[in-house]
C-alpha cells in the first residue's frame, strides 16, 4: 500500500490526492504512457487505453494490487480497454460491464472492465428492476424532438455560469462533480463542456445539459441533464440533447456520443432511447448520488450506427 500511495502522490501530489474530488494522472505501461483518473469522491480509479498485457507493468500492477488495501482511496477499478479477448480479462478477475461505441480515436470501441474491493460495492440488488427500465425504454419509438411554445434555447456562454450553477445545485442535493459557478465558467471557457440551455420567454433558465468534450479521442459524454420540476414533461431535455449533438458535430466534428444515465430513473433512459441511443451496458455502483451508490446505464449513439438499429443488451 505504501508503494501505491507513493505512486499516486508522485503523479497527483499529496494535497490533491487527499482533498480533490477528481485528479487526472498517467501511468507507464509496457505499451506506453496511459491516462488515468483518480476519483476520491466516488472511491474509484479509471485507466484508459489498456490491454491485458499492460496489467503486468509495475505501475498498473501497483494499482490493481492496491485495490482493497486502501479503501479510503478507492474500492472500484474501471478500465476503458482497447478491444481484446474477453478471456484475458476474466482470468485477471475483471467483470465486463459494457462497451462505449466509438470511444477511442478512429471510432474504436472501448470495452469497460471492472474489479471491486468489497462485496458491498459489487452487489447490485436492483439489477432486475434496472433491466426492466432498460427494456421499457428500448421499446420507445425514435422521435425527433421540438421546442415547446413559450421557450427559447441557445448555447451557454461564460456569463451563464451563475445561472447554470443555481439550476444544478437546486435540483441536485448531491452530485459526482463540482457545480460551483467558477468551475462551470472554466469548463466553458476551456471548451471542456458545451452547455445548452432552455429559457422561458422572460429569461428564466429552466433546463440545461452539456456535452463533456474529449477532443483527443473525438468523443463526447452527454451529461449535467437538469430540468426545473415545474417545467418537466414538455420535451425540453430531449430538445437540448438533440441540439447538442448538432452543435458539437458542427463546431468540433464530434459525432460519437454517449451518456451514463442513472439506472433507476426511467425518464432519462427513455429520453435517450427515443433519441436513437442504444443501451450498451451498466456501470454497477459507479457514483455517489443522493440515494447512495448508484448504477449508471450506458447509452451510445455512434456515427456509423442507424438510429433504428436494435439495442445491444449485454
Amino acid at each position: 500500500m505504501n508503494d501505491l500511495r507513493e505512486l499516486l502522490s508522485s503523479r497527483i501530489g499529496m494535497e490533491r490526492l487527499n482533498e480533490e474530488r477528481s485528479c487526472e494522472f498517467h501511468v507507464q505501461t509496457t505499451n506506453g504512457r496511459r491516462n488515468a483518473v483518480f476519483d476520491l469522491y466516488n472511491r474509484r480509479i479509471k485507466l484508459y487505453g489498456l490491454t491485458p498485457t499492460d496489467l503486468d507493468s509495475p505501475e498498473v500492477a501497483a494499482i490493481v494490487d492496491g485495490l482493497g488495501r486502501a479503501p479510503d482511496l478507492y474500492t472500484k477499478l474501471t478500465i476503458y480497454a482497447l478491444p481484446s479477448e474477453d478471456e484475458d480479462w476474466i482470468k485477471r478477475l475483471f467483470v465486463r460491464e459494457g462497451v462505449i461505441l466509438g470511444y477511442f480515436p478512429n471510432h474504436l470501441h472501448a470495452d469497460i472492465w471492472a474489479r471491486y474491493a468489497e462485496d458491498e460495492r459489487m452487489d447490485a440488488p436492483r439489477d432486475a428492476e434496472h433491466d426492466d427500465i432498460v427494456v421499457m425504454a428500448a421499446q420507445k419509438e425514435t422521435q425527433a424532438p421540438f421546442l415547446a411554445e413559450g421557450y427559447k434555447s441557445r448555447i451557454a456562454d461564460e456569463a451563464d455560469a451563475f445561472l447554470l450553477s443555481d439550476l444544478l445545485r437546486v435540483n441536485f442535493a448531491d452530485y459526482p462533480a463540482p457545480l460551483d459557478a467558477a468551475t462551470l465558467r472554466t469548463s466553458i471557457a476551456e471548451r471542456r463542456n458545451l452547455f445548452r440551455c432552455v429559457f422561458t420567454a422572460d429569461g428564466e433558465i429552466v433546463a440545461a445539459a452539456s456535452a463533456e468534450l474529449d477532443h483527443a479521442r473525438s468523443v463526447a459524454e452527454m451529461t449535467d441533464c437538469v430540468t426545473d420540476p415545474d417545467h418537466r414533461g414538455r420535451g425540453l431535455m430531449a430538445y437540448i440533447l438533440w441540439c447538442l449533438e448538432k452543435d458539437i458535430a458542427e463546431r468540433f466534428d464530434i459525432t460519437d456520443v454517449y451518456t451514463l444515465a442513472r439506472a433507476d430513473e426511467p425518464g432519462m433512459n427513455c429520453v435517450f432511447s427515443k433519441l436513437g441511443y442504444q443501451y450498451t451496458g451498466r456501470l454497477v455502483n459507479n457514483c455517489r448520488m443522493p440515494n447512495g451508490w448508484e448504477s449508471m446505464n450506458i447509452w451510445c449513439r455512434a456515427h456509423e450506427l442507424r438510429a433504428d438499429a436494435p439495442p445491444i443488451l449485454l
